[in-house]
């Protein structure tokens, strides 16, 4: 989190001992313009959410509630996909009789006979990543027998970077193949908002949620959430938590008069997404620090932002495979998973005897055993389904990456040493 961010989050804090002094300022507001900005949206079309899960949960809520999805019908999402954006699909299929169904993940090459691909930080329809490949042969296949309701996927995959999913372009596969209603297209961007631009509305996006705390500087607590038109102007569809903020006339400390000839209060939503927001008054700790945060990505640019960081990753990359060790063959600009080796899984499966179940939990053990060392070294990176989850931002520099392969080289020494 930028210091001017947190310095902000002091002063909001400071001010709810005196909240005589808590006004509605409009800082709501200029939440979602911002966030518009990034998205390339209306901020009619922007609502806040507590949490990603939140958000995509809401979306499976108005998705089942349209019946767009049936009994026979298929949900795609990717394996080892974020389980934000994957619980809520479990639960609609359950409930509707539909089928989920999780694309494999495409398997890396053999880091001794390629090398790392230049990354990319914009979102060109000229070139494919292996995700792109793996889910366009799905969605061919599947559409053949049954018809996709949903396609719920993330920009890259949160544990290893590898992508990008070309989202304007699967939109394009998803409307060649449908068979009846459009299928509803949802996103998870908290791992790439700020760093890679979307155009959420031109790329047929219906619903897409981005967690404020990963790529935008913001603190914990809050979601952006994109809902295309169709679905924030449908008068059928409503938020899954019913309260006063997101009804027509309640702006700020305004409250709605108690009808008698109802019971009740009014239950006219607010125009636009704004009807999605989540229950309770907007946060006036939250809304100044993720303010002054996306004012600071915008005028930084994700462009300019995905470039520097590119130059980082490139570096870690070509580093680990000159160790023998694994990279995805096409990865963010800003993080992406290094893995063992094949004589790194066999090691471990050697010491762990008959214990293992199998390569990918001898993977983990590497990747959790090296965390452990780099992190004595003060060097910090998430283990993440068999990988070490390398994330540089803007206050990292080129030592910073050849320190961590330094200390990691340290480490598979002292390991194969043992």
């Amino acid at each position: 989190m930028l210091r001017s961010v947190e310095q902000l989050g002091h002063e909001a804090v400071s001010v709810k001992n005196r909240p005589w002094l808590i006004t509605d300022n409009g800082t709501a507001a200029q939440v979602r313009a911002l966030f518009a900005q990034l998205v390339a949206a209306s901020p009619d079309n922007v609502a806040l959410a507590p949490s990603t899960s939140y958000a995509i949960s809401q979306a499976a809520h108005n998705i089942w509630r349209s019946g767009r999805v049936r009994a026979g019908d298929v949900v795609l999402l990717l394996q080892n996909q974020m389980s934000s954006n994957v619980y809520a699909w479990q639960r609609l299929c359950r409930e509707c009789g539909a089928r989920l169904v999780a694309i494999p993940e495409p398997q890396h090459e053999e880091a001794v006979e390629r090398r790392p691909k230049r990354q990319r930080t914009d979102a060109s329809m000229s070139i494919l990543s292996p995700w792109d490949e793996a889910l366009e042969t799905a969605i061919r296949l599947h559409a053949q027998r049954s018809r996709i309701a949903v396609l719920a996927v993330p920009h890259f995959l949160w544990t290893d970077g590898s992508g990008p999913i070309n989202l304007h372009r699967l939109r394009s596969v998803l409307d060649e193949v449908a068979q009846g209603p459009r299928t509803v297209f949802v996103v998870d961007a908290t791992q790439s908002l700020g760093v890679v631009p979307i155009h959420a509305q031109s790329w047929g996006i219906d619903w897409l949620a981005c967690s404020v705390h990963k790529w935008l500087f913001g603190p914990y607590g809050l979601s952006l959430v994109y809902v295309a038109p169709e679905w924030s102007q449908d008068p059928a569809t409503e938020p899954i938590v019913h309260d006063e903020h997101n009804r027509l006339g309640a702006d700020g400390d305004v409250c709605l008069p108690f009808d008698l000839e109802r019971p009740g209060y009014s239950e006219d939503f607010q125009e636009g997404a704004k009807k999605f927001d989540a229950g309770g008054r907007v946060n006036p700790i939250l809304m100044p620090m993720v303010a002054g945060a996306l004012k600071q990505v915008l005028e930084w640019h994700p462009d300019r932002i995905g470039a520097t960081l590119a130059g980082l990753t490139a570096r870690c990359a070509e580093g680990a495979i000159r160790m023998g060790l694994q990279v995805p063959s096409s990865h963010a600009p800003h993080f992406l998973g290094v893995g063992p080796s094949a004589e790194d899984v066999d090691r471990e499966l050697h010491e762990s005897g008959a214990t293992a179940r199998g390569r990918s939990e001898a993977a983990e053990r590497w990747a959790d055993a090296a965390a452990a060392y780099l992190k004595q070294h003060r060097i910090h990176v998430s283990s993440r389904a068999g990988v070490l989850r390398v994330a540089p931002h803007v206050y990292n520099t080129s030592r910073d990456i050849d320190e961590f392969l330094r200390v990691l080289a340290s480490f598979r020494h002292r390991r194969s040493s043992r």
